[in-house]
């Protein structure tokens, strides 16, 4: 039986914070390409936060950004942060994905790491497309499992098995980009 998101993201919260960036040269690469993406106006929202890192690291760069994730404990660590900075340009908030949030319409939503780990990516793209403003910017970075070996398909099965990894859907590069479009997108980058 499938435990839920917000229990194991709870669970994993204190690990997840502790844990450095994997790749910083990428991460500091993806976060210099998305602040020439913003504008000083802009109004931004981070579906999937986690503990803010990446928030906070763009709040200079826009208007506004609040982030939003389905784990109590994530936001939390995610508030302290931010109150440790001092900023009142960043908003947390505990809530699902496929719930429009106060603030919208958005300039840009971003959801990193995040799509392959919903359990209706329909109903979320539906719903970050709703919040966002005409010719505003969907900004997602997921990764596509179905293709790779059965070795990482079994892998993936056996820790969720053992509650040591959430809920992760398979996706094709296809199935996703097909998802993104019934959505109402069309991909630009």
């Amino acid at each position: 039986m499938s435990q839920s998101a917000e229990v194991f993201w709870d669970r994993d919260a204190p690990k997840y914070a502790a844990k450095p960036i994997a790749n910083s040269s990428a991460y500091e690469a993806k976060l210099s390409h998305l602040r020439t993406l913003l504008a000083p106006t802009d109004l931004v929202m981070e579906v999937g936060c986690g503990t803010g890192g990446t928030a906070l690291k763009l709040a200079a760069s826009c208007a506004h950004i609040t982030g939003s994730d389905i784990s109590g404990k994530m936001i939390d660590y995610a508030r302290a942060k931010r109150e440790q900075m001092d900023t009142r340009t960043v908003r947390f908030v505990h809530a699902n994905a496929e719930r429009p949030l106060n603030g919208a319409p958005f300039d840009m939503v971003m959801a990193f790491s995040l799509l392959h780990l919903l359990p209706d990516m329909s109903a979320t793209l539906r719903a970050i497309h709703d919040q966002l403003k005409p010719n505003g910017l969907f900004i997602s970075k997921t990764v596509c499992l179905k293709e790779r070996n059965i070795g990482i398909r079994v892998m993936i099965r056996t820790l969720r098995a053992l509650r040591l990894a959430p809920d992760v859907r398979l996706l094709s590069q296809v199935e996703l980009m097909d998802q993104i479009k019934l959505a109402g997108f069309k991909t630009i980058e």
